[in-house]
Parts: C-alpha cells; structure tokens; sequence
C-alpha cells in the first residue's frame, strides 16, 4: 500500500511502482484528501504489475481531486491488473473535462457562478475511471483518457493517445490510438481469455515458466484450453431477481468511500418512470453474516428513495457467495463498476459474457 497527498494546488499525482515490488494480492495507492480521515484510493493495482521511473519521469495521474474534494464527491479511480507493463512518462487522466457542447469550454465566474470551481464541476458530465486490465504492455510517453478500458494482453506503443478502448491482445499506437494488429489470432486470443493465466496462483505460474518466454502460445493453449472450460462452465449458478434490463452493482459497503448509496439514488432517479429497469444490490455472504443489519438497513434506504420519487422501476438485493460472482453476469445486461479490488475480475467477467460496464464513478452515472 503507497500512500500520497493532494497539494492545495497540484492536480498531479506522480506514481511509479518497481518490479516485483507487488508481488502478493493487490495494493492500493491511497491519497490523503482530510488530516486523520481514510486514504482514498487513486489507484489499485494487481501482482507483478510495475510503473517505471526515468530519473525524474514517472507515470503520472493527472486529476481533478483538488476540484471534486470542496464539492463533496470524487470521481476517480485507476484500476490496473495484474502482471501489466508500463513504462516511465505515461500519464493517466481521471475526471477531467469541459462541457464542449456549451456556447463556452471556458471556466469563469462571468458565466454566473459566484465559484468557478463550483461552475466547472457542477455543468459537465465527468468520466472519472479508467480499466486496465492484466498482462498488458504500455509503451513510454502514452497518455490514457478518461472512460477508457485497455483489456487483457493488449500492447500500447510509445507515445500515443488512447481515447478509446482497446480489445484484447491488440497492438494499438499513434494519436488517436488505432489497431496496428493482434498479438495473435482470434482462435488463440479465444482460448487466452478462457484460460486466464493471470488468476493462477504463484506455484502454478513458477511451475509452467518456461511457457511464458516461449513464442509456441499454441502449445501452451492446448495444455491449459480444456482446464479453462471446465472452470468456466463448472461456476455454480445464482438466482437472481427476474426482470426485463438488469443492472448489477456489488455492494461495496466496507469502502471508506463507498458508492452504494449515489448508485441507488441515481438510478431511482434516472429511471424512475421505467418498469422495465431493475437494479440489483449484490450483498457478498460472507459480509452479510458479520454484519447481519445491513439487509435491514438497504431495506429502509430503497423503500424510502422509492417512495421519494413515488418510482415504478425496481431495485432488489441478492445475497451473494464469491464463488457464484462469475455467474452473476451471465444474467446481467448491465455492470456498475465500483474501486474495489475485484474491479478488473469483474471486468473480465462481464467481457466474457457481453455485458455493458457502466462506471460508477462517473458523474452522473446514467
């Protein structure tokens, strides 16, 4: 766990992570936003990922927490997988942007906002995530927009500008970043994803090593294809609530920062008048036993926000055991992501199974 502080005029975050330094589960880079109060979590990131330094050249995130913090929310968070390459120089941007469809992309307080802080954060739409997700390679000098989800096994050359999200295993550069070609074929970055090398234990890694300095990937998938499969299609099933447009959301109640409570009141909100639209509330089982009140007190927050806005859509939670996660988004349509550290599984899980991630951090969400 990094820990860094938000100057009272810095929007730049310098971070650099050396190799091997992560080499157990998944740390947290945490600023201090509040003297005494909880870190927040900037960015996460998973084992043996690095983020080089030249000399005085980091990776930096560029951010607008010293904006977001006076108005009373944060939209940020940088979510990196694991075994991920990236070289010094890269800059990733989060919740930073002008409203270009205004008459102005301007910020002053002639535009009659007694704050123009207040005026800048309040009038334009902000993505404020950005999903990179495991065995990929950034190049030196790339900067990585807002909204963004760079996916497994992707390659970014130096010095491009990444607006859009890059598919697996593809080779992208230039500005804007485009697909150059894939590392490999479609039949391979099939089975690559199904195997998921990434999520095996370290003993297992060290035990087949000599496979991932070999250029024979096809032989490497016909040991492992089969293995993949059968963990994939072996996830216990969960019932969840029927409903014509689900949304997931994990709860994420333990978070010093948590978002569960915005999630819910701006979906109420949002679609409020849709039948059709349901939100599930994903309670894990094992938080749920420690801490038994909060069914009971979910309970009270949806009846009374329904009630509020006298609503017809719906919003149901669901008790869930963390070996039935993977199940869950193969009867969602929708996933709302959070700054857990199960973010970039998550991730994987609704790629696998064509289901559209809403960030839950931008603002607004919907």
């Amino acid at each position: 766990m990094k820990k860094g502080k938000v100057g009272e005029s810095a929007m730049i975050v310098n971070l650099s992570v050396a190799i091997d330094e992560i080499t157990e589960g998944i740390s947290e880079y945490l600023i201090d936003i509040e003297e005494g109060g909880p870190g927040f979590p900037l960015a996460t990131i998973g084992r043996y990922s690095y983020i080089s330094r030249d000399g005085d050249r980091p990776g930096t995130i560029s951010s607008g927490l010293k904006w977001r913090i006076p108005a009373g929310w944060i939209a940020h968070n940088l979510q990196i997988g694991q075994f991920t390459s990236i070289a010094y120089g890269s800059n990733f941007t989060l919740g930073m942007a002008h409203n270009y469809a205004n008459l102005s992309t301007g910020v002053s307080r002639l535009f009659g906002r007694q704050d123009a802080v207040s005026n800048f954060s309040e009038l334009c739409r902000c993505k404020g995530q950005i999903l990179i997700q495991n065995d990929v390679w950034i190049g030196h000098d790339v900067t990585v927009m807002p909204g963004v989800t760079i996916h497994n096994g992707a390659v970014v050359a130096a010095n491009s500008h990444v607006v859009n999200d890059v598919p697996p295993y593809a080779i992208v550069g230039g500005n804007p970043a485009r697909i150059i070609r894939y590392r490999f074929s479609e039949d391979i970055i099939e089975k690559l994803q199904t195997i998921q090398w990434w999520n095996w234990d370290d003993r297992k890694i060290s035990e087949n090593s000599a496979f991932f300095t070999d250029t024979n990937v096809e032989r490497f998938c016909e040991l492992f294809y089969e293995e993949g499969l059968k963990k994939k299609s072996h996830v216990p099933d969960i019932p969840l609530p029927q409903g014509e447009l689900k949304y997931v959301f994990f709860g994420d109640f333990a978070e010093p920062f948590s978002l569960w409570q915005r999630i819910i009141k701006e979906f109420v909100h949002t679609f409020r008048t849709d039948q059709e639209r349901m939100l599930i509330i994903l309670v894990e089982e094992q938080f749920a036993a420690a801490s038994p009140q909060i069914l009971s007190l979910l309970a009270t927050y949806i009846d009374k926000l329904i009630q509020m806005e006298k609503a017809t859509c719906s919003v149901q939670t669901c008790l869930c055991p963390e070996e039935q996660e993977r199940a869950v988004f193969r009867k969602a349509d929708y996933w709302i992501t959070n700054r857990t550290k199960k973010t970039i599984l998550h991730s994987e899980y609704a790629y696998e199974n064509g289901v559209k991630m809403i960030s839950g951090v931008d603002c607004p969400v919907f």
